[in-house]
């Protein structure tokens, strides 16, 4: 017999007020399990350092490297945006910290798995969305942090945005977070193997960057560029910080980034609440 079984014969054949204790105590349970699991990524990241240079360490020196090479060539108009590329490629730098924060919060999954952990969270009576929710959230939190940072580098202190619009940049930066952890631990849910894993996110997350206006902006592009550009979540969640930015305020951009953040988010959630051959 499942689980699922004996829990609805048990329900089946109890008193009212004990099917009522017995919801009541399943729900605490999922909400313990969830903040358990985020705590334990918040732990697991503080006790890793490397991981926190990796992870802001690359889109600095990508920064520094594009921001250098490339800012005699960049042609765009002082007025589209005054704080010249340096600025131009700081919402693309925030997405990739999200984007390596996301890889390394996802590959826990994997490790969980490994090591049994993952295994006697499975079988406790806790739902299975209060795992998805714990490592989401959890990791979302993680990447918001260490892109947040970004804010204070060098080419944003003469531009600095008003509160109005520093508020919309974070928020933006939320949606971003967790659109991006959502997908991640999706694909790991799946993966067999941190390699796998890594296979998959060169496949699917490194190409969602590149076309998200994070190194080129999205006007001025050949359609068939242009039409995959919009066509890209993150492409939305980038004009998402970076309107708000340069001092303009679109709501279409984040409205797109908070749908697409509550779309990866029910896509974790539902991938980790399907069973699959090993028995998830």
């Amino acid at each position: 017999m499942t689980q699922t079984a004996a829990t609805t014969s048990v329900v089946s054949t109890a008193l009212p007020g004990e099917v009522d204790d017995a919801m009541l105590a399943r729900r605490v349970s999922s909400a313990a399990v969830m903040w358990t699991i985020l705590w334990r990524e918040l732990v697991r990241f503080q006790r890793q350092p490397t991981r926190i240079a990796a992870a802001i360490g690359t889109p600095l020196m990508f920064w520094a490297f594009l921001g250098v090479g490339f800012s005699s060539h960049f042609s765009s108009p002082t007025d589209a945006y005054p704080g010249g590329y340096g600025l131009f490629l700081l919402p693309g730098m925030m997405t990739m910290v999200a984007l390596f924060t996301a890889i390394f919060s996802s590959i826990s999954v994997i490790e969980d798995r490994n090591e049994g952990w993952l295994q006697s969270v499975l079988v406790s009576p806790a739902s299975r969305w209060s795992i998805a929710m714990g490592k989401v959230l959890g990791g979302a939190i993680i990447a918001f942090i260490q892109s947040a940072v970004l804010l204070l580098a060098p080419p944003v202190w003469s531009h600095f945005p008003s509160v109005g619009h520093l508020g919309l940049i974070l928020l933006a930066l939320a949606f971003t977070t967790l659109m991006m952890t959502g997908i991640g631990v999706a694909f790991a849910w799946k993966s067999e193997t941190t390699q796998g894993f890594h296979a998959i996110m060169n496949l699917v997350l490194m190409p969602m960057w590149a076309l998200s206006g994070a190194i080129f902006p999205v006007d001025n592009q050949t359609p068939v560029l242009h039409y995959l550009m919009l066509a890209n979540p993150l492409t939305w969640c980038s004009l998402a910080i970076s309107r708000p930015l340069h001092g303009g305020a679109e709501w279409l951009p984040l409205a797109l980034a908070a749908a697409f953040a509550i779309g990866a988010l029910s896509l974790a959630t539902w991938v980790v609440a399907s069973p699959d051959h090993r028995g998830h």
